[in-house]
C-alpha cells in the first residue's frame, strides 16, 4: 500500500533536529527539521476540489501520515493552506519559501515542455532595432514580444505546485495533472535552461533526501 512506504518516515525526520551538527545540513536553517501537523482526509477532499483533480497517490498519502509540509529537500516543503481565496501552497514556516500555488492553478493541464518549444521560437525572433524605420517602432513590437514572451513564461508553471525553494531561484515543482502527474521536475530557467524533469516521482525524491541527510550525519 501507499501509505507504507512512509512508515516511520516522520518519526526519522523529527528526530534529525536533535543530531549534533544537524543545522550544517543545506537548508536545515530554512526549515529545522520541523514538519507541519498531518491533514485529514476532509482537507485532502476540500483541497482536491479547488484543485479539479486527485492529488497524486504518493503526495496525498504524505500528507495523510508524514505532514503538511515543513522539514524536506532543499529549504523545506510548501504547505497547502485555505485561506480566503481558497486553498494554496504556501511556506507555512520555512525562512526561505518558493513563490505561493494556488490549487486552481496547479489544476491546470501541465504543458511546460510545449511552452518551451513556443519560448525557443519566439527568442529566435525577438526584434532587433536595426530592422525598423523608427524608434517608436521598434519600442511596439518589442512592448508586444516581451508581453508575449511572459505570458509564455508564466503560463509554463501551471499544471504544477512550486514545493521546494532549491536557492538562487532554482525551484522543484510536483506536477498535478497529465502524464507527467506526481513527478517532480526543476525550475531551471535562472539559468537559460527550462522546466525539466528530474525523472523522479515525489516518494523517491523525499526518501532519498532524507537517507542522504541520515548519512551525512552519521558520517
Amino acid at each position: 500500500m501507499v501509505e507504507d512506504m512512509w512508515a516511520g518516515v516522520r518519526e526519522r525526520v523529527l528526530r534529525l533536529a536533535e543530531r549534533p551538527e544537524s543545522d550544517k545540513v543545506f537548508g536545515a536553517r530554512g526549515h529545522g527539521f520541523r514538519l507541519g501537523p498531518v491533514m485529514s482526509e476532509e482537507q485532502l477532499r476540500s483541497l482536491e476540489a479547488d484543485l479539479g483533480v486527485g492529488l497524486p497517490a504518493q503526495y496525498r498519502s504524505f500528507l495523510l501520515h508524514v505532514g503538511a509540509g515543513g522539514a524536506g529537500p532543499h529549504y523545506g516543503l510548501m504547505t497547502p493552506s485555505l485561506g480566503d481565496r481558497g486553498w494554496q501552497w504556501r511556506g507555512v514556516g520555512l525562512a526561505f519559501s518558493a513563490q505561493s500555488t494556488t490549487a486552481e492553478f496547479a489544476g491546470r493541464p501541465f504543458v511546460a515542455e510545449v511552452l518551451q518549444s513556443e519560448i525557443d521560437a519566439l527568442d529566435a525572433r525577438e526584434p532587433e532595432k536595426e530592422a525598423f524605420a523608427t524608434d517608436e517602432e521598434f519600442r511596439h513590437a518589442h512592448a508586444a514580444w516581451d508581453a508575449r514572451y511572459e505570458e509564455l513564461y508564466d503560463a509554463q508553471e501551471a499544471g504544477a505546485v512550486f514545493l521546494s525553494e532549491q536557492g538562487c531561484g532554482y525551484t522543484s515543482l510536483l506536477v498535478m495533472t497529465g502524464p507527467h502527474r506526481g513527478a517532480v521536475w526543476e525550475d531551471l530557467r535562472p539559468m537559460d535552461r527550462g522546466i525539466e524533469p528530474t525523472g523522479h516521482d515525489f516518494a523517491h525524491w523525499y526518501r532519498s533526501w532524507l537517507k542522504r541527510t541520515e548519512q551525512q550525519l552519521d558520517a
